[in-house]
């Protein structure tokens, strides 16, 4: 699948958000700073070394997926496409619950126009909850929870 027709086509939909995911070490920074490189309508976001660079007023212990909504809403970032990596380190701090409360984050809340007119791609490792996800799909019918291998290089 050609990553741009398929963002052309998520950036359509109500319910925006997706998540790429594989294994560690398998290219998805790579990849992610790819697509930014190739995009002047999207920004990459090192979620790590923004939170790094701006520390929340919580421990990241304490950080949840509210949190992170509140993060990611709060961004002053003209272009549309926020092209998300290394959330891992936050994500792998969180129960199940927490996980699933992400996923309901990703899958459902990030609404546009009602939340966000972003459209956020979450590059993430794969994990037992992530490959669990069922997201509605598309109205290409089109997964909104791929692998890194679904696509073609940029």
């Amino acid at each position: 699948m050609n990553f741009n027709s398929y963002l052309a086509h998520q950036m359509a939909e109500g319910r925006r958000a997706i998540i790429v995911h594989f294994p560690a070490k398998s290219g998805k920074t790579r990849f992610a700073k790819r697509i930014c490189e190739l995009r002047p309508d999207s920004y990459y976001l090192d979620l790590q070394a923004y939170f790094l660079e701006n520390p929340p007023s919580t421990p990241i212990m304490d950080c949840d997926p509210l949190m992170l909504k509140k993060t990611l809403l709060g961004l002053k970032i003209a272009v549309p496409v926020i092209v998300v990596d290394h959330l891992d380190f936050l994500y792998n701090t969180w129960d199940i619950t927490q996980k699933k409360e992400y996923l309901n984050l990703v899958g459902v809340e990030m609404r546009s126009p009602s939340v966000t007119q972003k459209t956020f791609v979450f590059f993430m490792q794969t994990d037992p909850a992530i490959l669990a996800a069922s997201f509605a799909l598309n109205n290409f019918k089109e997964p909104r929870v791929l692998t890194l291998d679904s696509f073609e290089e940029m």
